[in-house]
């Protein structure tokens, strides 16, 4: 009897409370779809009269199954071979990479391939230690990043190189997809869709926090000006890591989303392994702004709050928590459409139970004493 007086004392105080949460998330992605509309940047840029030059790099750990979609799409990229450096490294891995890297560099005089040797993973993780040892070669103005496991768009390199020349940012962030392979694919490029969405309108305002490190251009004197890789504190999620150094030095960061950069990626083969990355992800959102903190808060609360105005009021809360299914999926279908991709509809419903499975699951993995599995190698 105590604790259910007790409930029913504090019942009014927490039924406002949900409230303001639901209202709040479901504002909120009313005003990022209004300014998606109404304040979306293209940097599509002129083009040059003479292209500048150019590095792509590429580590691989263990490519061997990807390593020949994405070096196809790098083989049809559209950019001058005279002004183009293609770097591809092959970070101690225990398959056939070194080989495929071998056979696709045979003749092709703008591409040099390299062995990364073992750094020290108390300064760098693994990635930022290869990309730090490719860096090094380098000799382009304007050093352009992507995965192993990601297929490019013929006119990847133009299109970032021109938003860059346009806009005189240090960093460009571009945007991926995760490949629509099965159900659980496209539940994480939805999610995908919504942080990147998220990180658009957010960077448009002028106030970009992250960058991305599989669709990523750095400019050769903002790479130097913070010590590259080599020169940044050690982090699980490098890429953040980098363009925050940047941004404290002075340049500017803009995020570059159309169909002309969208690069895409594989998805996470099972929940073990998208918990994973998960976990490793989290260790970046932990160095947020409070800002980008508290919507990434507001967007967990919602369900525990959802769920108890539908305990209280069933009609009313699942009439609010469709509503907030339409705002939302409004905007992830908008924000996709800005490259030319559509979404199935019918997979917003799918999507919010896999984003309430998903967003608290990785607060629990987060917090969960073990280390993190990246590529093989233990971080924690």
């Amino acid at each position: 009897m105590a604790v259910r007086q007790g409930f029913q004392d504090r019942r009014p105080v927490m039924e406002f409370a949900a409230i303001l949460i639901v209202i709040g998330l479901v504002f909120q992605d009313f005003l990022l779809s209004s300014f998606l509309v109404f304040n979306f940047y293209g940097f599509r840029g002129e083009i040059p009269k003479e292209w500048p030059h150019v590095t792509i790099l590429i580590p691989s750990r263990n490519e061997e199954k990807n390593l020949p979609r994405c070096l196809y799409s790098v083989n049809k990229l559209d950019y001058p071979l005279d002004k183009l450096e293609i770097i591809l490294g092959d970070d101690r891995s225990g398959d056939r990479t070194w080989e495929i890297l071998e056979d696709w560099q045979r003749q092709k005089d703008h591409v040099h391939i390299m062995k990364i040797s073992e750094g020290n993973p108390e300064n760098m993780n693994g990635k930022a230690n290869a990309l730090a040892q490719m860096a090094e070669k380098s000799k382009g103005s304007l050093l352009l990043f992507t995965d192993a496991d990601c297929v490019l768009p013929p006119t990847w390199v133009k299109s970032m190189v021109r938003a860059q020349l346009e806009s005189q940012a240090g960093v460009v962030t571009g945007i991926t997809s995760v490949a629509p392979k099965s159900l659980f694919a496209r539940m994480q490029g939805m999610d995908w869709w919504l942080t990147l969405g998220m990180v658009k309108v957010i960077s448009d305002w002028g106030n970009a926090v992250t960058s991305m490190g599989n669709n990523m251009l750095i400019t050769k004197k903002a790479y130097e000006a913070v010590g590259g890789f080599a020169g940044i504190p050690f982090s699980l999620t490098e890429d953040f890591e980098i363009g925050k150094a940047i941004k404290e030095k002075g340049f500017r960061s803009i995020h570059l989303v159309s169909n002309e950069n969208l690069a895409q990626t594989e998805a996470m083969q099972g929940c073990g392994e998208l918990l994973r990355q998960r976990k490793r992800w989290m260790y970046g959102a932990m160095q947020l702004p409070m800002f980008w903190k508290l919507l990434l808060a507001l967007q967990v609360a919602f369900f525990p709050a959802i769920l108890f105005l539908v305990f209280l009021h069933p009609f009313e809360g699942l009439a609010v928590w469709l509503f907030k299914v339409a705002t939302q999926g409004f905007f992830i279908y908008l924000f996709a459409s800005k490259t030319g991709e559509k979404l199935k509809k019918r997979d917003f419903v799918f999507f919010e139970l896999y984003y309430l499975a998903t967003a608290w699951s990785t607060i629990v993995y987060y917090f969960w004493p073990s280390k993190t599995d990246w590529k093989g190698r233990k971080y924690g």
